[in-house]
Order: structure tokens, then sequence, then C-alpha cells
């Protein structure tokens, strides 16, 4: 019998809870439910990875391998270097420990999510759990800790989870990667720059990116947009506002309504304002 992807697992825990709302609960669905779902899925990983080793720090549970034992470290490192900057940012600590958990190589991330030889990432948030390629699949000097931290997944990572329990999935796929990459553009100054993701030429619109985020052809470039829409709220109108925003989803407002309600512009004049924004202030050179 073929296994499930945790995708596949996820979605069947969200009908089932589904199910129980329509019977029991009072409340809006997703802001209820999603919650629920998350747990659900935490304790499945924890039950599926008890064979792997666990290295602990103050608010992280990594979880690994024997042949990532050298590196374990500078993965927990990472994380709790990233732990102050991104909470105090977004105003936000989530209860308990976060786990981490570290494979080594990418055949097994990507059997995990069903992904074909063709698809990869470094990390992946899902479900209230961070997933990480071990450096030692694509760090080109093993024991630059600095490197790691700097251009490795696990700040991005873990604002996908401070902001995903902040507002119990109440987002955008675009608004969470946008946040995620102006962390890491923020603390730790990087930035994902390609000869495919320039802001000065033909642009994926709003529409596209609330609708299809995931089924882009250019990726980069979709998720360089979501960078953009991002720095233009916390760069030209504050980071007051864009807390603002962020509070809004954290009752249940919508992104569209949260940002034109906090800038005091539609949704069309948002984006092209900040398209314009980009164009003129953000490099498009590759580095």
């Amino acid at each position: 019998m073929r296994k499930m992807t945790i995708v596949e697992t996820t979605v069947i825990i969200s009908l089932l809870l589904a199910a129980l709302f329509f019977v029991q609960a009072p409340v809006k669905p997703q802001m209820w439910l999603y919650p629920l779902a998350r747990q659900v899925f935490q304790a499945k990983m924890n039950f599926d990875t008890r064979h792997m080793q666990k290295y602990e720090t103050e608010h992280f549970i990594v979880k690994y391998t024997e042949q990532d034992a050298d590196i374990v470290k500078m993965v927990a490192d990472a994380a709790e270097k990233a732990y102050h900057p991104v909470t105090s940012i977004l105003g936000y600590r989530p209860e308990g420990k976060a786990m981490i958990v570290v494979y080594p190589d990418k055949k097994q991330l990507n059997e995990l999510f069903g992904w074909t030889s063709g698809e990869s990432a470094m990390g992946v948030y899902w479900g209230g759990v961070i997933q990480v390629l071990s450096p030692q699949a694509w760090l080109k000097d093993v024991n630059s800790a600095a490197e790691f931290t700097h251009s490795g997944p696990v700040l991005h990572e873990y604002t996908h989870l401070v902001f995903d329990y902040m507002t119990s999935g109440n987002y955008s796929r675009w608004f969470t990667e946008g946040l995620a990459q102006y962390l890491e553009y923020r603390v730790n100054g990087y930035e994902w720059l390609t000869k495919d993701n320039k802001l000065t030429g033909r642009l994926y619109t709003m529409t596209q990116l609330d609708d299809r985020f995931d089924d882009l052809d250019n990726k980069s470039l979709a998720y360089r947009q979501s960078l953009a829409a991002i720095r233009y709220i916390a760069e030209v109108h504050g980071d007051d506002k864009l807390r603002a925003v962020i509070r809004d989803l954290r009752a249940g407002v919508a992104t569209d309504k949260a940002i034109s309600r906090n800038l005091g512009m539609s949704y069309d004049e948002y984006e092209r304002a900040w398209t314009a924004w980009a164009a003129g202030t953000m490099s498009n050179l590759k580095k």
C-alpha cells in the first residue's frame, strides 16, 4: 500500500474536523478548525519521527538521523538565533518548543511531500512543524555556521510557524512568503535574486498571486513579488501599518481587506503602488 504524503494526510484530517465542526461549532470554521488540524498533524509527525534522535534547546526540539549528528548543533543554533528577532518583530511567542525535523537528503524530503525529483526545497513549514534539508546536502562548506544562518532556511520557516500560530492560518500564501522573506532581508540581509525574478518586466497580478501562487510557472518571480509587496508596506507606510495588517488577519479579516483598510487605498491601488515602488527601489540584478 502506498504511504500517504503529509499533504494528503492533512487534507483528510481537515475534512474529518470539518464534518465535526458542522455538528457542534458555532464559530468561524477556519479559525476553529485549523489549530486542531495542526495539533493532530504535529502528533502524527512526533510519532512518525519517534525513531530519530533528538537535540533540545530552550525553544526548539530538533530531530535528526545519526548521519547528521555532526551538524545538528548548527541547525539548533541557527534556530535559536532566529527566535528572538522573529518573535520580537512579529510581537508573538508560540507556547512550547517548536519541532524541527532534519532530513539527510532530498529524496526523503521529496517523498514526504509527494514531490517529483525535479522539485526541491531546503526547508518547508507545514502544520506546526519545520522540516529542513540537512546542510550536508547543499552547503558548500558544511562547517560554515555563519553561511547556514545567513542563507539557510531556518529563519524563513520559523517566521512561517510564528505567523501561522498568530493568525490560525488566515492569510494568503503570497503574504506569508513575502513576510518570511522580509524577515530574512531585515535580520540577515538575505535576498533570493535570480536572472528570472527581476521586477521591471511582466509581473504576475495580485489575482494570480492570491488564487494560484503555488501553481505559477516562475516560482522565483512570484516569491520576489511577494517580498516587494510586503517591503512596500513596511518601508513606505511603516512597520506600524504592517503590524496593523497582521492584527486584522489575526482577527479573521481577509488579506485584501486588511491591506486596504490599513493603507487607506483599494487593493487595485495597492497593487499599482507597490509594483511602481519595487521597480524603482529594489535591486533587480543577480548577486
